[in-house]
């Protein structure tokens, strides 16, 4: 997964409440974070991947090594991928 994937989530996540209308002007919720707090929002993609390669250790966990070898392997590329995904 890229990173925009994972930042296009966060944004949706965070935009899904609606758009924020001042006056006449309106702005994405995910705009406001970004522009606010970066850290805030960096800290937001971050502890989504952080959930995301938490569920993935799980499946893995729940995996027979022995007779699962292949999707073990897919899954720890998968966590591998995440981990070098952080913001």
């Amino acid at each position: 997964m890229r990173n925009s994937d994972i930042v296009d989530m966060v944004d949706d996540l965070l935009n899904s409440e609606g758009e924020v209308r001042i006056g006449n002007l309106i702005f994405d919720r995910s705009e406001i974070v970004k522009r606010l707090d970066p850290t805030a929002y960096r800290i937001m993609v971050n502890e989504t991947i952080d959930a995301m390669i938490g569920d993935l250790q799980y499946d893995q966990d729940r995996l027979d090594p022995e007779t699962d070898m292949a999707e073990h392997q897919e899954i720890q590329e998968r966590i591998d991928e995440l981990e070098n995904a952080y913001l």
